[in-house]
């Protein structure tokens, strides 16, 4: 997805950062240099906030008064544009382009497109778990689907309650259930059934 954006945009880079309201922290969760963006979490000071705090996309010119010095360093950041991914007055996180060190400028069409992104996928991440019908007998919910791609790629319980912001005990339980409806022994034999089943690719 953030490929496509990438080229749709007309941007060298595309990171996605997930919020975490109640305790007010993000982490870096998908993007070019992944442990580099993976390596980046911590909490929002409101001194610096002006950009997340915003429904609406921004750009900043300079992020040197926005961003810590280690994370422009980090990047190469130069010119940046927050789009926050919103539902309902709720924020997700935002994903950020850039162009790899350059300056660029932008066009109101271009942030009015991009605001309407952001909503787009804060309207998908807002869907609940409702039932999705996969062509066998049985019947996953949206979330159990996540938790079966997540098990594929080699994440721990962990690792996933923090992707999704979930806790671990509630992780534990969607992978209980996967077992229970695959009749699978362990985690291994989740994956493997998915694969037979189709579900994953």
């Amino acid at each position: 997805m953030l490929k496509k954006c990438e080229e749709f945009f007309n941007y060298k880079r595309c990171v996605f950062y997930a919020y975490i309201p109640w305790s007010n922290q993000f982490y870096g969760t998908i993007g070019l240099e992944l442990p580099k963006v993976q390596s980046m979490r911590g909490q929002l000071s409101s001194k610096k906030s002006m950009a997340f705090n915003s429904k609406k996309p921004v750009f900043l010119k300079n992020p040197h008064n926005y961003i810590k010095e280690e994370h422009i360093q980090l990047f190469n950041l130069s010119s940046v544009i927050f789009v926050p991914i919103v539902h309902d007055q709720q924020v997700f996180g935002w994903l950020t382009f850039d162009q790899l060190g350059e300056e660029f400028d932008y066009s109101i069409d271009e942030l009015t497109l991009l605001e309407q992104a952001g909503k787009r996928l804060g309207l998908y991440l807002s869907r609940k778990d409702d039932e999705v019908s996969i062509g066998t007998d049985i019947e996953l919910t949206e979330r159990e689907s996540m938790i079966l791609n997540l098990l594929a790629e080699g994440y721990n319980n962990k690792k996933m309650a923090e992707l999704l912001q979930l806790s671990e005990h509630t992780v534990r339980d969607y992978v209980s259930s996967l077992m229970t409806k695959f009749k699978a022994r362990n985690r291994t034999q989740v994956v493997v059934f998915g694969f037979r089943l189709g579900l994953l690719k």
